[in-house]
């Protein structure tokens, strides 16, 4: 699954990297949690570029009678959202990039869960890939929001976790945005694990479970084992 990301780079960085027609108004994120607002790159509606929207992170779906009823789904399965009734429909025309500069994972342990943090190895902002919903309820509510697609775990990821977020590749940014409804079959060749190389990642301090702890210090590598060596195995 995914659960909590980072999102600390500077707003001009974010908006190079992105190919962003205007530079965001960001703050760094240190641990951006469920039900709070999450950085997503769109189509811009008035060029061929791209812009930055906020998100309430877990997904509303339309035919809930209310924007407080029914569950907040913050993840979506990538081997089945093209299935399901909850997810097809964004995923067909409304799939958006959530840039972050990491994320974390919490790895069970006989003495509790162990949070890792996963950044990209040249230490860049990076895509996950998201889908979108919006919709306006009695009183002129609307409420926009997203999940982040995950897929089964790598190598790196597989001993902390049997899922990781969907990541897409560079080359992949445009056709995640821009490809028409009817041909999103050809999207099944990017919903997948990618390289074990790819990624990095340390144990971090156990802070991280607190949503309300969001801080540079997140981010600083521990040893939690007498060797000063990386555990990956409890």
């Amino acid at each position: 699954m995914c659960g909590r990301v980072v999102l600390s780079s500077p707003p001009a960085v974010v908006a190079a990297r992105f190919f962003l027609d205007q530079v965001p108004e960001l703050h760094p994120r240190f641990n951006i949690s469920p039900s709070q607002d999450l950085a997503a790159v769109v189509p811009n509606p008035d060029s061929e570029g791209s812009i930055l929207r906020l998100f309430k992170w877990g997904l509303k779906l339309p035919w809930e009678k209310g924007p407080d009823n029914g569950p907040k789904l913050i993840n979506a399965r990538s081997e089945t959202v093209d299935e399901k009734h909850a997810f097809k429909d964004a995923f067909a025309q409304r799939r958006c990039l959530i840039p972050v500069d990491g994320f974390f994972e919490w790895q069970k342990r006989n003495n509790g869960s162990q949070p890792y943090y996963f950044s990209h190895k040249d230490n860049r902002p990076f895509a996950l890939a998201g889908i979108f919903e919006s919709h306006e309820y009695p009183g002129n509510r609307i409420i926009e929001s997203c999940t982040i697609l995950t897929t089964a775990a790598n190598k790196l990821m597989r001993p902390i976790h049997h899922r990781m977020p969907l990541i897409l590749q560079e080359a992949d940014w445009k056709f995640w945005l821009t490809i028409d409804p009817g041909k999103t079959d050809e999207l099944t060749r990017i919903l997948k694990p990618k390289t074990d190389d790819l990624l990095q990642t340390w144990p971090v301090s156990r802070d991280v479970n607190s949503v309300f702890c969001d801080k540079p210090e997140n981010l600083k590598q521990i040893w939690d084992d007498k060797g000063g060596q990386l555990n990956l195995f409890g």
